[in-house]
């Protein structure tokens, strides 16, 4: 009896001890590798490029299903803070008909925006009226096909020379129209 009583105490202690660990009034162990998936995205403030003197424009390859072509400004390239990739996005229809515009994609969201369309006779950006993140859904096959290209699935590249190396091996490796 005399070593009983020390011996439940012990392991009266221990047992509140532990309770006190695996409760949720103690904070746990943070994974540094864990994503926080709670976190709702927000976009960072943005501001317009000036418009360029000229354009390095580079072919993408689009499904069949996108008719017109589609090029990006590969010195437009910018990775925001907010992880927000944004270029400038060229589609040249089967008609001839030639539209630029500034786009933003956010690759861990699926969303993409237009920021500005060009006015290529006065040089400048004319700021879109449809400010809104759209999600790349089933058959919006360009949005699609260029959040597949200029992400790594729902990963952002870390810095344009890895998104320009990226877009120049889809460019080598998958595109027909460029050879």
């Amino acid at each position: 009896m005399k070593y009983l009583t020390p011996a439940l105490a012990m392991l009266l202690a221990a047992n509140l001890a532990c309770a006190g660990y695996f409760g949720s009034e103690q904070p746990r162990p943070v994974n540094p590798y864990a994503q926080d998936t709670d976190v709702k995205w927000q976009e960072g403030k943005v501001e317009l490029v000036d418009y360029p003197a000229s354009f390095d424009w580079r072919e993408l390859t689009m499904p069949p299903e996108v008719k017109q072509r589609v090029f990006i400004d590969a010195g437009s390239l910018q990775i925001g803070e907010d992880g927000a990739v944004r270029i400038t996005m060229r589609q040249l229809s089967s008609k001839g008909a030639d539209n630029i515009s500034r786009e933003g994609f956010v690759c861990k969201e699926r969303t993409q925006r237009s920021y500005a369309f060009a006015d290529t006779a006065g040089k400048r950006w004319i700021e879109s009226t449809r400010g809104s993140w759209q999600k790349a859904l089933g058959t919006d096959y360009l949005r699609r096909a260029m959040l597949d290209q200029l992400c790594d699935g729902s990963v952002t590249p870390r810095n344009n020379a890895e998104l320009l190396n990226h877009l120049n091996k889809t460019d080598d490796t998958l595109n027909p129209r460029s050879k």
